[in-house]
């Protein structure tokens, strides 16, 4: 079993990036925190999946993270329920389920709730 990665910060996003600004507001807060050498995730759920699919535009924010090698999860479960493949994710999303969100979560030394 692969380990989950352990994070200074993980943040966790239940809004679409299509129809709220939730992701870009969190931009002002995690480049400081990346750019300090803090270790940063973020973790989509809930609604905050919309967009990750290789089948629609990649929103802008999540461009952004993937430009400054900020790790991105999706949860499966959640694609799911909103009609989308999590065997198709854009290429730099890591689809994961509850147990590694648990996973991450235990290990993690901030946890940031955007939902």
């Amino acid at each position: 079993m692969e380990s989950m990665p352990k994070y200074d910060i993980v943040y966790l996003v239940g809004h679409s990036a299509r129809q709220e600004n939730h992701l870009d507001n969190i931009i002002p807060l995690v480049d400081p925190q990346h750019e300090a050498g803090k270790s940063v995730g973020i973790v989509l759920m809930q609604d905050g999946v919309i967009g990750t699919s290789m089948l629609g535009t990649v929103p802008e924010a999540l461009k952004y993270f993937f430009e400054m090698d900020i790790p991105v999860h999706a949860l499966a479960p959640d694609m799911i329920a909103r009609g989308l493949n999590p065997d198709t994710p854009i290429e730099k999303i890591d689809v994961i389920g509850y147990a590694d969100l648990v996973d991450i979560l235990a290990v993690s030394g901030k946890i940031v709730s955007i939902l």
